[in-house]
């Protein structure tokens, strides 16, 4: 974006400066302030290359200038969607940590990976994200601060909860290993496990943090474009998404509801 602007720039610059070249040789033909007629070259000739051109040098800002927008507003629509993943991704883990919360059941390995997952294939692309609007409006000042936010320390929090999430594993494991040490043959690691219990509240906490500051990144974004993404009603979607069941028997349960469902159609 940065790059496409400095090219508007230059087409401006120098469309200023034919303009001027045309608009000298059209008083120099009147005036004759020096004298351009010969056999070869004449004030005509000039004026009409000199206009050709900044007619030319003005059909490529308008291209430029459309095309621009256009970017611009691929830009926002880039990172509104990235945002809503992640947002979505940390109502799904923060949902299942507090299903947990209340039940006997079993704690999966895995009950943070696509959250882990997430983040650390989109925080990539938003470290690169290139925002650089022509005017300086009250909406463009908003986006620039909300990068701001991003690049100064959000995004290096969001890909320390991805990193902090391979540590539920461990837990996992230390408390098995614990569960053997005392004789269980088969032991169930659920939230009242003491080691996996103390590194869920302490994800939960750091999930509930980050989801916060995504949620007024998300809604300040919304507000900068106008409304242009309805992310109340998004969010509202959001929030009805079910947990994913990340167990085998999950997986089981859905692949024999989708074998029903081909045999049906």
């Amino acid at each position: 974006m940065t790059q496409l602007k400095h090219s508007i720039l230059y087409l401006i610059v120098s469309c200023i400066l034919f303009l001027g070249m045309s608009y000298f040789v059209s008083v120099n033909k009147e005036l004759v302030f020096c004298s351009a007629n010969s056999a070869w070259i004449s004030n005509d000739f000039l004026l009409s290359c000199f206009t050709g051109i900044f007619a030319s040098f003005m059909v490529l800002i308008a291209t430029e200038v459309y095309k621009f927008f256009q970017m611009k507003r691929s830009m926002e629509q880039w990172l509104f969607i990235q945002m809503t993943t992640i947002f979505g991704q940390l109502h799904i883990a923060e949902t299942s940590i507090q299903n947990l919360l209340s039940s006997r059941e079993s704690v999966p390995t895995n009950l943070l990976y696509y959250l882990s997952n997430t983040i650390k294939q989109l925080t990539p692309g938003m470290r690169a994200f290139d925002y650089n609007p022509l005017f300086k409006t009250k909406n463009a000042k908003a986006m620039i601060k909300i990068i701001q936010r991003l690049h100064s320390a959000q995004l290096s929090n969001w890909e320390s909860l991805a990193n902090d999430c391979i540590y539920l594993e461990i837990a996992i494991g230390t408390d098995k290993i614990n569960e053997h040490l005392k004789g269980v043959l088969t032991p169930v690691i659920t939230f009242a496990s003491p080691n996996t219990n103390r590194t869920l509240v302490t994800l939960q906490k750091e999930i509930q943090h980050i989801k916060s500051q995504v949620t007024i990144n998300i809604t300040e974004l919304n507000a900068a474009c106008n409304d242009r993404f309805h992310w109340s009603e998004v969010e509202s979607q959001i929030s009805s998404l079910s947990t994913i069941d990340t167990s085998l028997e999950g997986f089981w349960t859905r692949w024999d509801k989708t074998k029903s469902a081909q045999v049906i159609q």
